[in-house]
């Protein structure tokens, strides 16, 4: 009897424990699991998921294969905040329905042309805040289908040539804010994106400008890196100089009115 007891809470427990990790959307075939510690606990979902978001887990590794029994119906895979590493060769092999891949928020540091080898129909790739360093030469051929990139808040300092963009035909947006990109290449990659009819979002405004005025006027900035860094540093400066004086008098004014207010409260606190 105590047996069969321990058996139905063992079950209970294990049941409940395969809830909390997948769950199943209201759209059908849609499914967000959390907490993974391995995808082999995400044989509990059946073969035919359309949509999968694999969030807050701890899974550093992605084997070859690792999604392949989804190839015939999965259109969309997020793995986000999962501290992903490595993702090996091949390991989307097969999805060639996928549309997303969203890999936002791991520890990649590099785009490799093996993630994307056979994904023919992807249209959006996001690897927002990652690690990454480099991108394979080679992943520009691969992705001509896709219409959105999403390699913000990463650490790439080489700038995306014409050449490479080129091979991405279907291109609409990318999105590049917050990479440490080189001072030098900036404008060019700036051309580039407009030349090439791309919609780019980044996160240098004035900067840019000052880094062509310097490039432009200063004497050994078009050659020589720490005199084109020491140009834009200079020039940045002098531009929020003017402003230094009012901005100072804005807020002392807010600092009075703030004593004022407090003042007033405590006027308040003692009547009541």
């Amino acid at each position: 009897m105590r047996g069969s007891c321990l058996l139905v809470v063992l079950g209970t427990i294990l049941s409940t424990s395969l809830a909390d990790v997948c769950s199943p959307e209201q759209q059908s075939g849609w499914f967000t699991c959390r907490g993974l510690t391995s995808l082999e606990q995400l044989s509990s979902l059946p073969d035919s998921v359309v949509g999968l978001r694999l969030q807050n887990s701890s899974i550093s590794r992605i084997p070859s294969d690792a999604f392949g029994r989804f190839a015939q119906t999965l259109i969309e895979l997020r793995i986000t905040g999962c501290g992903v590493e490595k993702i090996e060769a091949d390991a989307f092999r097969g999805l060639d329905k996928l549309q997303t891949l969203d890999l936002t928020n791991n520890r990649i540091e590099t785009i490799e042309a093996t993630w994307i080898r056979g994904l023919s129909n992807l249209r959006e790739l996001i690897v927002l805040k990652n690690r990454i360093r480099t991108i394979d030469r080679l992943f520009y051929d691969l992705a001509d289908k896709l219409e959105i990139l999403d390699i913000a808040y990463n650490e790439l300092e080489t700038c995306i040539g014409e050449d490479d963009l080129k091979k991405l035909t279907s291109l609409k947006r990318i999105l590049i804010a917050s990479n440490p990109w080189s001072y030098r290449c900036r404008p060019t990659m700036a051309y580039t994106f407009k030349r090439n009819g791309v919609n780019w979002i980044k996160d240098w405004s004035v900067g840019d400008l000052l880094i062509e005025e310097c490039i432009a006027h200063e004497p050994g900035a078009d050659v020589n890196d720490d005199i084109l860094h020491k140009c834009v540093d200079r020039k940045s400066f002098e531009s929020i100089t003017p402003i230094l004086p009012d901005l100072e008098r804005k807020v002392y004014e807010l600092s009075r009115m703030v004593n004022e207010l407090r003042k007033e409260v405590d006027a308040l606190k003692k009547l009541s």
